[in-house]
């Protein structure tokens, strides 16, 4: 019973028929590589990104971000950003603290616009944020320099110095909806920081305090949104439904709403979702080199007992059973597919780790058990669609009719 699973003799006979065909056997072998390469190297990508997203995002699991808005439409997205007065601020933390006392409440103005450093005609895309100087002590690390006071200069994130060569002391040019500018000193360096990236980006934002914003921009005396970040985060959903509650009227959304809350864990989900679905269509274009591999396995295969037939004759004439030959050429296709299967494997860790670290500059993230897991899954899908290759050319082998195949020439 042990023979019809795994037949050592069979299994020589195999190997020895794929060493007298090696070069036939190598190229087919390579169409396996070249696809478990693409599916695996991809799918590996993918979760990288994904776990860069999840990682980046940890921090503000607990947190939601409150905008004011204001109807436009009869559509359920119709509406715009209308900002938050100091009474909805006043009425949004009495929700708060109906719910929990443990909680940060961090209003702030937010902009956006092309800057450009002083002296130079060089644009460069940034967002612009107001804070209190408490809240950018909570939120921020800074490198160098100091965290602003008054208006007393702005603090910006690292990748913009490092892109525009700015340091302390530099100085940057923002416009205003009169077409003048306002000239901006650079009083601190922020660390790069992707743990808030839900509520704002540090790597390309300028900073200053709320007095100084108001001073330089139209606010309307509204703050752009508020956020909110609890302790437990088994409070996160209470605080959602007594914040709709209070401003809304309601706990379902409509035109009608104040405001309009984001939750980072719905940001996340949505965010991975999208990139599972990229990373499913580029796997299925990699899967293309696959399938062209499957039928260049099926053709060798297929040659393999062509070429072979009176050979299958003599050995049905000595009493090889049938059952015998099918697992020879199952055991060609399984050596080809296993040995390329890994071969590719190993080069997709390669390809990956490059990737990874020229996108997203962290290869430690090639160590996460999410992305490891696509080397095997790689692996036993290319041993699969080889088995699957040799299936009928094994199947063709086993019921040839001993006495045809040994007149065959």
């Amino acid at each position: 019973m042990s023979d019809k699973i795994f037949s050592p003799v069979i299994f020589d006979l195999s190997v020895r028929n794929l060493r007298l065909n090696f070069l036939r056997s190598l190229l087919a072998m390579i169409g396996i590589i070249i696809g478990v390469v693409a599916i695996t190297s991809m799918g590996m990508t993918g979760a990288a990104f994904s776990e860069e997203l999840t990682g980046s995002l940890t921090g503000t699991s607990n947190s939601i971000t409150v905008t004011g808005i204001s109807s436009t439409g009869s559509g359920p997205n119709s509406y715009m950003t209308a900002g938050l007065s100091t009474k909805d601020l006043r009425n949004i933390e009495s929700a708060v603290k109906s719910v929990t006392e443990n909680y940060v409440l961090i209003p702030m103005y937010t902009g956006y616009d092309m800057v450009r450093p002083a002296g130079s005609d060089e644009r460069m895309q940034a967002s612009i944020y107001g804070l209190s100087t408490a809240d950018i002590e909570s939120l921020v690390t800074v490198e160098d320099g100091k965290i602003p006071t008054g208006n007393n200069g702005v603090i910006i994130g690292r990748q913009l110095a490092d892109d525009y060569s700015l340091s302390i002391g530099s100085r940057i040019e923002i416009p205003q909806r009169n077409s003048s500018t306002i000239s901006v000193r650079i009083v601190g360096i922020m660390a790069n920081s992707g743990s808030m990236a839900f509520t704002f980006s540090t790597d390309n934002a300028i900073i200053g305090t709320t007095d100084w914003y108001e001073r330089f921009h139209e606010t309307g005396g509204l703050y752009s949104l508020a956020m909110i970040t609890v302790a437990n985060l088994d409070d996160l959903d209470p605080v959602i439904a007594a914040i709709e509650a209070k401003m809304n009227g309601r706990t379902d959304r409509t035109t009608d709403d104040t405001v309009l809350i984001s939750d980072a864990r719905q940001f996340v989900e949505s965010m991975k979702e999208s990139i599972g679905m990229i990373s499913v269509f580029i796997m299925a274009l990699g899967g293309i080199s696959l399938v062209v591999a499957a039928v260049s396995i099926f053709n060798v295969m297929l040659m393999s007992v062509n070429e072979r037939i009176r050979e299958i004759g003599i050995l049905r004439s000595i009493g090889t059973l049938r059952y015998q030959i099918l697992q020879m050429f199952l055991y060609e296709a399984a050596i080809i597919g296993f040995i390329g299967a890994v071969i590719g494997g190993i080069l997709s860790l390669i390809a990956a780790s490059v990737v990874i670290s020229l996108m997203l500059g962290d290869v430690s993230l090639m160590f996460n058990v999410p992305v490891l897991m696509y080397v095997p899954y790689g692996i036993l899908i290319g041993v699969v669609v080889c088995l699957l290759s040799g299936l009928y050319p094994a199947w063709k082998a086993a019921n040839l009719n001993p006495v045809e195949a040994l007149a065959s020439d």
